[in-house]
């Protein structure tokens, strides 16, 4: 019964993206690109070695369904040049040649990532728990893929500047109090530069600086995108912290010992 709810939670989820799940609706192969497969590969490479190659699979893998959940996104909000790209050591980015028209679109194409992996993360874990009788090594994959995919969700769901949690509670903030969303950015990028140093992480720190530059172009797209309505913010918000509650259940060993 947990396994048919699990499967009939991962179809609903392609059901309610399917106007972005292709660009035109249809799929086909358009060509072969060599830059984004190597990053790709160099991606998992950097993964597998600091992590192994289990968990550098889980990672990529991961990363792959959150960034794949902003371009379904993007491409339901009319964006269908939307795409994106691994970054080794960095994760991964959703590209658009142009900004969503309102901030509630921002809000949507940003929570899409996240909210986009909790039906898989479910099924993973099932997935574990009906593996483990027969095969342990496939049980142990689904249970480190559902537990990454959990815990890497809920790291990119807090509100640090340029993360998509810093990102959201910008654009909810917005809604109430415009002139302290954007005071509140800069405070979110210097806490997300202030934990790279304790961490000691040189990649989160370069993630923060190249995010501290992107607050300026902020005030260029407060003035040409709609704010959210409060009623609107106030849904956002409870489907924000629903996401971010189900990420941290499921990721809550990794997130533990992590810290």
């Amino acid at each position: 019964m947990v396994l048919l709810f699990s499967i009939a939670l991962c179809a609903l989820t392609l059901y309610s993206l399917r106007g972005g799940l292709t660009p035109s609706g249809q799929m086909a192969v358009a060509g072969f690109d060599f830059q984004g497969f190597a990053l790709g590969g160099l991606a998992f490479a950097a993964a597998a070695f600091f992590w192994g190659p289990m968990y550098g699979l889980a990672l990529v893998l991961s990363i792959m369904l959150h960034e794949f959940g902003h371009v379904a996104a993007f491409r339901i909000c009319g964006h269908h040049d939307a795409r994106f790209r691994l970054i080794p050591l960095m994760g991964g980015v959703a590209i658009s040649d142009r900004a969503p028209d309102s901030q509630g679109e921002d809000f949507f194409i940003t929570l899409m990532g996240p909210a986009i992996c909790l039906a898989p993360m479910v099924l993973s874990f099932v997935l574990a728990e009906v593996a483990e009788p027969y095969s342990y090594t496939v049980a142990d994959f689904f249970y480190t893929f559902g537990s990454v995919t959990a815990a890497l969700n809920f790291f990119n769901l807090l509100p640090f500047w340029p993360l998509d949690g810093g990102r959201m509670t910008r654009n909810m903030t917005y809604a109430f109090w415009p002139s302290g969303a954007r005071a509140l950015t800069v405070l979110m990028s210097a806490a997300l530069a202030a934990a790279a140093v304790a961490m000691q992480s040189t990649p989160l720190l370069i993630f923060a600086v190249f995010g501290a530059q992107s607050i300026y172009s902020m005030t260029h797209l407060d003035a040409v995108q709609r704010p959210m309505k409060r009623m609107h913010a106030f849904l956002a918000a409870l489907a924000y912290f629903f996401t971010a509650a189900a990420h941290f259940v499921g990721g809550l060993w990794l997130i533990l010992w992590f810290l």
